[in-house]
C-alpha cells in the first residue's frame, strides 16, 4: 500500500495540544491526542465507544475489531442489513453480520478455516492486516507502521489496546486507496467522502485540531488542472483560496499562513491567509520581483524579511495575525548574515547581525544580546540556552549563554590539528576558510547534547558541561543504560572518505562513555583492517548500531553494521535491500570472533 505523496508542499501547521497524552503504544504525533482522534472518528461515524466511553486503554477482541473495521469503512448499515455468510463457528450473534460482511468482502480469513478467534484479543499485526486489505489488494501492512517492527514489538510487549486501533485507523485515512487497482489517486478519506460516508465539511470540522494541515497548491481532484492554494487534511482539499494567482510562502516554522502574488510587471503582494477559510488580507505591496523569506516565530509573532529587487531595501517585519510592523532595516550584507545565522528556539529566534551584535526576536519585539565579538552562533538548545563558538587557528572557545545574555559555561579546545606547514604564508582569507573546515567546531545536536570536532557537550541544570573534548562525528544515547556511544578519532586526525565526490568527516574509533564518566573503547582500527566509521544510529528495536562505510571507489561502497549490546559489539549480517553490501554469514562469524578476541564482542569472556 502506497503512502500518500504530498506534491508541492509549501506549508504545514501542526499546533500541538498542550499536555496531549497518548493512549496505547502507537503514537501518531498528530496535533490531537488519542482521545481527540477517537472523538474525530466518532464524529465522522467511523468509531463508537461503549456505555463507559471510548475505553481506549482496554484490549479489543477480534469480534470487536470486526465491528470497528466495518464502521471505519462506512459499511455498518450495509453489513447489518445484508445476509452475509461465513464458515466460522465461534462468532457471537451480535458480531455475525460484521464478520460475515468482512469475510465476503475478502477482509478477514479467520485464524483457521472454521475458527474466527472471536474472543481472542486482536494483535497489532492482525489489525494492520485488516486495514491493509481494506485499502489495497495487498495485505502487506508494514507501511501503516511508522517505525516498522519496533512499533509492532512494543504493542506485543504492552498489549494491543483500543487506543492503538484508533491511532492506526486514523493513519489509514491518509493512505492511498488502491483496492481493485483503483488509480484515481484518492486517499481513503477522500474515498469515504466520495461514497457519501461523510462530507468534506464534516472532515474539516472534525479533524481541524486533530490531524496535520498542509497548505499547498492542488486541484479539486488529485489530477485536476485547477491548481489553487488549498488546505489539505488527510489528502482532501477542505478549503480553497479564491485567488488562483496566490502561492503559499514556505513557512513551516511560523504560526500563520502566508501567501504571495509575484507576477511579471505587477507589484509584489504579501498576504496573511485565514487558515480556516483561506480568505486573504493584504499585508505588504512593493516592487515586482520582491521576495519574502521566513525567519521564525516568537510566541504569537512571526518574523519575515522582505527584499526588494535592488537589494537596497531589506526590512525585517513582525507579523501578529493580520497586523504587520517594520522593526529593522537590513543592508545587503547584514541581510545574508541574518538569514543564514538565525536559529529557532523555544522562546523565539536569535540571529547574528554583525561580528559583535546579536539579537533575540521575541513576541513583543527585538532585543540586543551582549555577546563577545568574534562569537558565532552554533546551536539553540531545547531549554533556550544559546551555544556559540569562537574559532581561531590555535583554539576554539565554546560558550553558552542564557536567553537574556548571561554566561552559562565556557570551554577552550586546543587545535591539535594545526594549519599544515607552509600554509601560514597563504592568503589570510584562505587560511580562515581552512580553519573553518578543520579547526575544532560544533556541527550537530539533539536538543540537549551538542557535538562536533570540538567535543561533546550537554546541558545540565541550565549550564553547558563538557562530556569529552575529543572529536565527535556522531553520537547516540544507549537507552539500555544511558551511556553515550560516540564516533571519534585522535585529536590530531580529521579522517574521512570521498563518496559520490563528497568528502565526509568520519571517525576511526567507537567510544562508549558510561553515566559515571567511565570510558570504554569498543572498536578502533587496530589491528588495521580499514575501518572508517560513518554513523551511529538507532535500530528499530531501539538498540544503538555502529555503521562503517568502506569506499573502494566512487561507486563502490560497502556498509557494515554492529549492534551495541550491554557495552559489547555484535557483528550484523548484511540485510538484502538496504542498498549496500556487508557481512555474509561466514564473514560475520569471522568478524565476531575477532571482536570477541579483542574483548569487545558479545562473546568475549
Amino acid at each position: 500500500m502506497k503512502k500518500l505523496i504530498a506534491v508541492c508542499v509549501v506549508c504545514m501547521l501542526s499546533t500541538f495540544a498542550a499536555g496531549a497524552a497518548n493512549v496505547g503504544t502507537i503514537d501518531n504525533g498528530y496535533p490531537g491526542d488519542t482521545e481527540a482522534q477517537a472523538q474525530m472518528l466518532c464524529d465522522l461515524g467511523l468509531f463508537r465507544g461503549t456505555e463507559k466511553g471510548f475505553e481506549l486503554e482496554k484490549p479489543m477482541t477480534r469480534a470487536e475489531a470486526a465491528a470497528m473495521l466495518t464502521r471505519l469503512l462506512g459499511a455498518e448499515d450495509k453489513a447489518l442489513s445484508g445476509d452475509w455468510a461465513h464458515p466460522f463457528t465461534d462468532v457471537p450473534q451480535w458480531a455475525d453480520s460484521y464478520v460475515g460482511w468482512l469475510y465476503e468482502s475478502g477482509l478477514t480469513k479467520g485464524v483457521s478455516t472454521t475458527i474466527y478467534g472471536a474472543e481472542e484479543n486482536v494483535t497489532c499485526r492482525q489489525y494492520c492486516t485488516f486495514l491493509a486489505r481494506a485499502a489495497s489488494d495487498d495485505a502487506s501492512y508494514e507501511l501503516l507502521l511508522y517505525d516498522g517492527d519496533a512499533e509492532e514489538a512494543a504493542c506485543d510487549e504492552a498489549g494491543f489496546v483500543r487506543g492503538d486501533a484508533v491511532s492506526l485507523s486514523v493513519r489509514l485515512l491518509e493512505q492511498y486507496y488502491t483496492k481493485y487497482e483503483d488509480t484515481n489517486g484518492f486517499t481513503v478519506a477522500q474515498k469515504l467522502i466520495n461514497q457519501g460516508v461523510f462530507t468534506t465539511e464534516q472532515l474539516k470540522n472534525a479533524a481541524w485540531n486533530v490531524l496535520r494541515r498542509e497548505y499547498k497548491r492542488v486541484g479539486s481532484t488529485p489530477y485536476g488542472s485547477d491548481m489553487v492554494l488549498s488546505c489539505v487534511i488527510a489528502g482532501v482539499p477542505v478549503a480553497r483560496c479564491s485567488d488562483e494567482r496566490i502561492y503559499a510562502l514556505y513557512a513551516s516554522q511560523l504560526n500563520g499562513v502566508y501567501g504571495e502574488r509575484n507576477e511579471a510587471g505587477q507589484e509584489y503582494q504579501l498576504f496573511w491567509i485565514d487558515p480556516y477559510t483561506l480568505q486573504t488580507t493584504e499585508l505588504l505591496r512593493c516592487a515586482s520581483g520582491s521576495q519574502t523569506v521566513a525567519l521564525g516565530r516568537a510566541g504569537r509573532t512571526d518574523y519575515l524579511v522582505l527584499t526588494e529587487p535592488n537589494q537596497e531595501n531589506n526590512i525585517l517585519y513582525a507579523v501578529r495575525g493580520a497586523a504587520v510592523e517594520a522593526v529593522m532595516e537590513l543592508s545587503e550584507d547584514t541581510r545574508n548574515l541574518v538569514m543564514f545565522s538565525c536559529l529557532q528556539g523555544e522562546d523565539g529566534c536569535v540571529f547574528q547581525y554583525d561580528d559583535s551584535t546579536f539579537y533575540c526576536l521575541e513576541e513583543d519585539g527585538i532585543r540586543k544580546l551582549p555577546l563577545a565579538p568574534g562569537e558565532k552562533l552554533a546551536k539553540v538548545m531545547q531549554d533556550g540556552l544559546l551555544v556559540t563558538q569562537n574559532v581561531s587557528t590555535d583554539h576554539t572557545v565554546i560558550s553558552a549563554w542564557t536567553w537574556d545574555g548571561k554566561a552559562a559555561g565556557s570551554f577552550t579546545v586546543d587545535n591539535a590539528y594545526p594549519v599544515p606547514e607552509g600554509m601560514e604564508s597563504e592568503d589570510a582569507e584562505y587560511v580562515a576558510y581552512w580553519c573553518s573546515l578543520f579547526a575544532p567546531n560544533l556541527k550537530s545536536d539533539n536538543g540537549t547534547e551538542v557535538w562536533g570536532t570540538a567535543g561533546l557537550y550537554r546541558v545540565t541544570d541550565g549550564v553547558l558541561t563538557q562530556v569529552i573534548d575529543m572529536p565527535v562525528y556522531d553520537c547516540e544515547i544507549d537507552r539500555a543504560d544511558g551511556s553515550y556511544v560516540l564516533l571519534t578519532s585522535p585529536v590530531d586526525e580529521r579522517p574521512g572518505f570521498f563518496g559520490s565526490g563528497v568528502f565526509t568527516l568520519t571517525g576511526t574509533q567507537v567510544l562508549r562513555i558510561a553515566q559515571d564518566g567511565t570510558r570504554q573503547m569498543l572498536l578502533e582500527d587496530e589491528p588495521d583492517h580499514g575501518l572508517t566509521f560513518s554513523e551511529i544510529s538507532k535500530a528499530k528495536d531501539g538498540t544503538v548500531q555502529v555503521v562503517y562505510t568502506y569506499v573502494m571507489g566512487m561507486g563502490d561502497t560497502y556498509r557494515y553494521e554492529y549492534a551495541v549490546e550491554n557495552g559489547r559489539l555484535r557483528a550484523l549480517v548484511y540485510t538484502p535491500g538496504m542498498g549496500y553490501s556487508g557481512y555474509t554469514e561466514e564473514e560475520c562469524t569471522a568478524e565476531q570472533a575477532r571482536l570477541d578476541a579483542l574483548g569487545v564482542g558479545v562473546g568475549a569472556d
